[in-house]
């Protein structure tokens, strides 16, 4: 008789701008505390004031508790795991304003830290080792406590410092953190053992959280060269697929002035990063599965392009077109370059929706029978196409004032702003050096080389 598994759980997601709310309201809830705890006066106008405004975002945080408590697949299960979320909302107001001890009841508002720490790790696909960061947590506070109550017993009556349980666990807090102000200090020999032992276990609990945050940012890193992460990027440039060539095409964008900045995310299937550069980074999976674009953030992408696996195999086109189609259902505006093997295959990767489809064998070809007719022009291709030195060839909108005009009036016009012309884009066609007579509508543009990017 087969054992009967207990139901699979799964973690009630949210939408991503909810999240982001809820993220910032934790954020201004753990700043309204500290300054709520920071009052003399927890009558006082300011703190009935604080006192409202943090009852509205614990409604917020209760509302998202009870929404996600619907949502669970497994109701005990979410509520084992999710107390801590529920307990971090109790507001700021009622009994809790009334003496000083008991608002320290308060900091169970810490926990919204906790809180905090799951949803960014949840959303960002950090790996936050919330487990253990929840036992050095339970761990800090018993010491806390504990150590702060004891001194209290030994020192109240003795110390003139200790005037309520309150500054004891001031003292232990500053003690266990190693930080020590010195403005209280014990003066029994009780409380001098009490002062040593917090001492030494605070030693130890920053130690073990010094090395749970080291090796969490080390996985971190690891995770970011093996390409098992997830990304949110937004106006970035994916490459999706991997050759040779790829490697030339992510340093010609590093070196353009417009593109320097933008974000490069590599989607293949490899076993760890082909780039070593803190800049690019890297899913691991075959580009044309939605799941790895999910991870690229591929719906938020500007660009892409796509290179063939195989620079040899004409059958890597239809890889190359299951890829951008794979892409188009994601992000259907973002401009697509492709790599081309076979020109027979061309139509195959326009209709999968390429902008631009790139025969670079075919290019390589060509450039080499140029240059043995007209010397020096693979040369003047090569400065023209690299970002790395000399003009480049720019594709420019046409200002407002020159539509209308004639191409020899724009030619001139870009010639006085230290551009050469070369030809117009109207609509789908391109027109190198028209005739000087054509007039500029207002959709068109212009191919333009340039030492700069023109304005």
């Amino acid at each position: 008789m087969s054992r009967r598994l207990p139901p699979l759980y799964v973690e009630p997601v949210m939408p991503r701008w909810w999240d982001r709310i809820v993220i910032v309201l934790t954020a201004g809830a753990l700043v309204l505390l500290g300054i709520d705890m920071g009052l003399d006066d927890p009558t006082g106008e300011l703190a009935r004031t604080l006192g409202w405004v943090d009852l509205g975002v614990c409604a917020v945080f209760v509302a998202d508790f009870a929404v996600r408590f619907r949502r669970a697949t497994h109701k005990w299960r979410f509520v084992k795991r999710n107390w801590w979320d529920l307990l971090g909302s109790i507001p700021l107001v009622g009994p809790l304003r009334t003496a000083r001890a008991i608002r320290l009841v308060r900091l169970v508002r810490l926990t919204r830290i906790a809180a905090l720490l799951r949803r960014v790790a949840r959303r960002y696909d950090l790996p936050i080792p919330g487990r253990a960061l929840a036992n050095i947590g339970v761990v800090t506070a018993g010491i806390w406590i504990v150590a702060g109550l004891l001194f209290f017993w030994f020192e109240h009556g003795v110390n003139d410092g200790i005037a309520g349980v309150d500054d004891a666990l001031w003292w232990s807090m500053t003690t266990l953190s190693t930080v020590g102000y010195g403005d209280l200090y014990p003066l029994s020999p009780g409380g001098r053992v009490v002062a040593i032992s917090t001492m030494i276990l605070g030693i130890g609990v920053l130690g073990t959280l010094a090395a749970i945050l080291a090796t969490a940012l080390i996985d971190v890193r690891e995770r970011g060269r093996r390409g098992t992460r997830s990304y949110m990027l937004k106006e970035h440039v994916l490459v999706l697929g991997w050759n040779d060539k790829a490697v030339v095409a992510i340093d010609e964008l590093r070196h353009d002035p417009r593109y320097r900045s933008t974000p490069v995310c590599i989607v293949a299937d490899l076993e760890e990063t082909p780039v070593d550069d803190p800049q690019v980074r890297f899913v691991r999976g075959l580009p044309s599965r939605t799941e790895t674009l999910g991870r690229a953030t591929a719906g938020e992408a500007c660009a892409a392009m796509v290179f063939a696996t195989d620079p040899r195999d004409p059958r890597s086109d239809h890889e190359v077109a299951v890829v951008v189609h794979a892409f188009r259902r994601v992000n259907p505006d973002a401009r697509v370059s492709a790599e081309l093997v076979d020109p027979r295959n061309r139509e195959v990767l326009v209709a999968a929706g390429c902008d631009s489809v790139v025969d670079l064998n075919g290019v390589a070809s060509a450039l080499m029978t140029r240059s043995v007719l007209d010397a020096g022009l693979s040369e003047v291709v090569g400065e023209l196409l690299s970002s790395k030195r000399g003009s480049e060839i720019y594709r420019i909108g046409v200002r407002e004032e020159l539509v209308g005009k004639t191409w020899r009036e724009v030619a001139h016009d870009l010639l006085e702003r230290g551009c050469t012309a070369l030809g117009i884009v109207k609509g789908a066609s391109i027109r190198l050096s028209p005739d000087l007579d054509t007039r500029i509508a207002k959709d068109d543009e212009v191919f333009v080389v340039s030492a700069e990017p023109p304005e």
